[in-house]
């Protein structure tokens, strides 16, 4: 059994939206406040009727309608057919059970729903409170109720649920969720049931011992001794009903530490997989928000490891801002919440293996960033950013501009990825002396992608930023000797003087300053410098048109 489709109408941020989900893993990616947490709850309500872990009955709130819907009941004249109504329809595969047509896109599907609705029956009620409150400022959520149906039109209840799931959200549990269950199972599967008894009859004893002890027999002859509270007696003792077996009332410890002790790292991943382990195999729909909270990298690609390999057979949404936990669990699996909503089911397979054996690369940042610009290495960067901030006295990420450095996945795997987002995206590189093959060839594959632009000196003399740069600064000998004072130590600028006042050799000299096994180091170098002078320095045009979005 899946989710294939969730439709919500008035719930918080989505007015109408239909989100459509792959039947195994969706990771849920998007900006702050996208809607992903929104989401999961809205799956919750619908599944188990519940929401932030209690009855939607017992906690409803007006904070679940959507802000318009809201505006407009304020704005209108708040009759009894202006009230807003909340709907979460979801489509199912696989339980016909909850088979019919009762939905908004009159489909005859397995289905669920929840309405969040006015009480007819509370009409005149109504009309009388709205007498006395015609400022009415919000919704009057006092006159609602919650209907829970399938497609079926047939009325659903906690113990008529055919498809059962699991919203795991650790900063939202108890922490002694799951561990007191855990010890129970272990328990229950290892031990007789007649050497449970015989523990627990035990433990019963122990308890007695507690009213035998002086210091509580003595709290209890001076516990309201002269009869104000009660004139019955009134004593301090212990619970001896039978739900409190010996099995309840043992904690768990992590290296002989009590569990609420323990660091909040441990405590996540714990309660993760210890919901996973008590429920999971069980359970059709598995829904778990940002694993990565308060784990380091290695806890968290243990973590992953286990979510992954403990789902098999379940649909699983993972809510995340981690590159690494969408690289690994899969990159085509994402459900992008942005500007609407979109799976990423299409990307590349190439692609897609690529990261999952190299998960490390942030590739969150080219999924939510509406405007990128890749670059092969960090001298690109710098030098792009100096430009921006010696134009406009701020960094190009104050104006949504993200530059990224491609480094070991390339270019085309991040090309890959935008192809399907249309995101503006920037490209700056190296011709690597054939602009022909290495530009125009290059780029042949994503020339219908209007958003791609790529940028690099056409001249295959300029085969890479450092030669675009000292040809920039070549105008005259005065400013290649400002770009040299700028690039060069202090000693090696004394050599670069010594040179006969000749352009052309203190180019040479300077190209070859990038050449040869520790360029790398030193082009770096270079880049920081420039970054942190304040000279006036003239950067290649292509870096300033890539910096052009056109905005």
């Amino acid at each position: 059994m899946h989710i294939e489709k969730l439709a919500l109408k008035n719930f918080k941020r989505f007015r109408d939206s239909l989100f459509d989900f792959n039947s195994d893993i969706n990771i849920l990616v998007g900006d702050n406040a996208s809607g992903k947490s929104s989401l999961l709850e809205a799956i919750d309500i619908v599944l188990n009727k519940s929401y932030r872990g209690q009855s939607i009955d017992s906690n409803l709130t007006i904070d679940l309608f959507n802000n318009s819907c809201t505006e407009e009941f304020v704005a209108s004249d708040k009759t009894q057919d202006k009230l807003p109504e909340i709907l979460v329809e979801a489509y199912l595969v696989g339980c016909p059970e909850h088979k019919g047509n009762k939905n908004t896109l009159g489909e005859n599907r397995d289905g669920l729903f929840v309405r969040i609705a006015f009480n007819d029956q509370l009409g005149s009620a109504y009309a009388d409170f709205l007498k006395e409150n015609p400022d009415l400022q919000t919704i009057p959520i006092e006159f609602y109720q919650v209907e829970w149906f399938n497609f079926g039109w047939k009325a659903q209840n906690s113990f008529s649920k055919q498809m059962k799931c699991l919203f795991v959200d650790p900063p939202r549990l108890h922490p002694n969720f799951g561990s007191k269950k855990y010890i129970s199972d272990i328990v229950t599967k290892n031990l007789e049931p007649n050497t449970r008894s015989l523990l627990n009859l035990n433990f019963r004893r122990l308890k007695q011992k507690f009213d035998e002890e002086p210091d509580i027999k003595k709290v209890n002859a001076d516990l309201d001794s002269d009869n104000t509270v009660t004139d019955k007696d009134l004593q301090i003792s212990v619970d001896f009903a039978s739900k409190t077996t010996w099995e309840n009332n043992l904690q768990l410890n992590v290296d002989d530490v009590p569990f609420s002790q323990i660091g909040k790292g441990e405590q996540h991943q714990i309660q993760i997989k210890l919901a996973l382990w008590q429920k999971a195999k069980n359970t059709h729909v598995v829904m778990i928000e940002e694993p990565e909270n308060h784990l380091s990298h290695m806890n968290l690609v243990k973590l992953v490891d286990y979510i992954e390999g403990n789902s098999e057979g379940q649909q699983v949404f993972v809510s995340t801002h981690s590159s690494y936990v969408l690289n690994k669990l899969s990159f085509e699996k994402i459900c992008l919440l942005a500007d609407g909503y979109k799976r990423l089911s299409e990307v590349d397979s190439d692609t897609v293996k690529t990261l999952k054996r190299l998960p490390g690369y942030d590739t969150l940042r080219i999924v939510l960033c509406s405007k990128v610009i890749l670059v092969e290495g960090p001298s690109d960067e710098l030098l792009l950013k100096k430009i921006y901030l010696k134009n406009t006295k701020k960094l190009p990420e104050a104006d949504g501009i993200d530059i990224i450095v491609v480094r070991g996945i390339g270019f085309r795997n991040y090309l890959n990825i935008v192809r399907h987002l249309g995101n503006k995206t920037h490209v700056v590189k190296d011709n690597d002396h054939d602009y022909a093959a290495n530009i125009n060839s290059w780029k042949a594959p994503f020339e219908g992608f209007d958003f791609i632009k790529v940028f690099s000196p056409e001249d295959n003399n300029l085969h890479s930023l450092e030669p675009a740069l000292i040809e920039a600064n070549s105008s005259d000998l005065e400013q290649l000797n400002k770009l040299a004072a700028v690039v060069l130590g202090p000693q090696v600028f004394a050599d670069y003087s010594a040179l006969p006042e000749d352009k052309a050799e203190r180019q040479e000299f300077l190209r070859k300053r990038y050449q040869g096994n520790n360029s790398g180091a030193e082009k770096v170098s270079t880049a920081m410098r420039i970054f942190d002078s304040a000279e006036d320095i003239i950067f290649p045009d292509y870096l300033k048109e890539a910096l052009d979005f056109g905005d």
